[in-house]
């Protein structure tokens, strides 16, 4: 699991908002997160035509989920990354549900650390 790295959050006004559309919009930000950033690293024609690309090499991401970011959430991030064409979908995302390491099980996010002390 690495650590460090760039950091991002989403930031989403959910008071007044019943459960069920606060669980509603939290997925549908993470799936707008994610299109977002594959729009910006997949490379097409439009990217190229459109992204000022300093760097001049391939780019590589690697996503680790946070509090919010549930199982299925993962396994869509995964999905979506092979259905846009990034390179390599499966180590788009960390955590995945049956074929990584859980972050929050395994103490990295800080839900994790606080499952982590109960089981000590």
């Amino acid at each position: 699991i690495p650590e460090g790295g760039s950091k991002a959050v989403c930031l989403i006004d959910t008071v007044g908002m019943s459960d069920s559309s606060k669980g509603f919009v939290m997925r549908k930000s993470v799936k707008a997160f994610t299109d977002c950033m594959l729009d910006l690293i997949v490379d097409t024609e439009e990217t190229r035509r459109n992204i000022v690309d300093l760097y001049g090499k391939k780019e590589v991401l690697y996503l680790g989920p946070d509090e919010q970011v549930i199982a299925d959430d993962i396994n869509w991030i995964i999905k979506n990354a092979e259905y846009r064409g990034y390179r390599t979908p499966a180590a788009f995302m960390s955590s995945k549900p049956r074929a990584g390491i859980n972050h929050k099980e395994f103490g990295v996010t800080s839900e994790g650390v606080n499952v982590y002390l109960d089981v000590a």
